[in-house]
């Protein structure tokens, strides 16, 4: 992706840290600052970030990331068919 629009919502999920989110509030002129404010999962805002979109490293926009992130944390948990009881 090559620019922001307001009101675009990105996701990043990070396997120790969780799923992060960002939306942009502010577009730029220039596209080089460009205002993207960073939450956590239950809303709370832990950042800012001003740059470019080519500046925002692996943030997806929401819809494409999530799903990779449950297919990858589905590979690591241990399902189970019922309580106590492994599936084979």
């Amino acid at each position: 992706m090559s620019d922001f629009s307001v009101g675009q919502k990105w996701v990043m999920a990070d396997p120790i840290f969780g799923i992060f989110y960002g939306e942009v509030v502010e577009v730029s002129d220039d596209a080089l600052s460009d205002t993207v404010v960073i939450t956590d999962s239950e809303g709370n805002n832990l950042d800012t970030f001003i740059g470019s979109a080519a500046e925002f490293g692996e943030w997806q926009l929401v819809g494409q990331e999530l799903l990779r992130y449950r297919k990858r944390r589905a590979g690591t948990s241990t399902i189970r068919a019922r309580p106590g009881r492994l599936m084979r």
